[in-house]
């Protein structure tokens, strides 16, 4: 899907900015069952443990497809409340790339939950999300992949209206939504 915000003055998000040379540099495809993915091949500046990618890149790929989930198929923008992340291996160069995978698994008022999925593309493992929803349809053309990591992320949303005029959001037409963007209802508030 396009990057809305390539090309902005001031845009250089660690998470997704084609031009930032120490950020991640992820990019995302929406799929028609609603989930957003992305295939992040690691780099060794994001090191922690000799060969393993750092915990805190992996809490990051977690958060920003999640934030790309909400843009993309809600079609509105959000603030992480909470996230949290369990380690189940290792995330290793050599199994890259990794596939990156979110999907929303409740809705509360004006706040939504998404749980993402970070799995490499070893061979002779399940499909990540088959191990951890019960929602669980796998995308085409990735499977087998070893399960690194699972977070659960709880965003705070906002109107797409709040969200353009406070956010900077594009609007939800940017990120090719759904047929239905999603309105929280109820008064916004400053995230400041």
């Amino acid at each position: 899907m396009p990057n809305p915000y390539a090309g902005s003055e001031n845009y250089n998000c660690f998470g997704c900015a084609p031009h930032n040379k120490t950020g991640l540099r992820m990019e995302f495809v929406r799929h028609d069952d609603g989930s957003v993915t992305s295939d992040w091949e690691p780099r060794r500046e994001f090191e922690g443990f000799p060969g393993v990618v750092h915990g805190g890149i992996q809490a990051a790929l977690a958060d920003e497809t999640a934030a790309w989930m909400i843009h993309a198929v809600l079609g509105t923008a959000g603030v992480t409340k909470e996230l949290h992340t369990r380690y189940h291996k290792p995330a290793r160069f050599e199994d890259g790339p990794f596939h990156i995978e979110a999907r929303e698994t409740g809705r509360e008022g004006r706040e939504v939950e998404i749980t993402v999925t970070i799995s490499g593309r070893a061979q002779g493992a399940t499909n990540a999300l088959d191990a951890t929803s019960a929602q669980g349809a796998s995308n085409p053309g990735v499977t087998d992949g070893t399960l690194f990591t699972t977070a659960v992320c709880r965003f705070a949303i906002f109107s797409a209206d709040y969200a353009r005029k406070r956010l900077g959001f594009p609007g939800a037409e940017a990120f090719e939504p759904g047929p239905e963007a999603f309105d929280p209802g109820g008064e916004d508030v400053d995230p400041s």
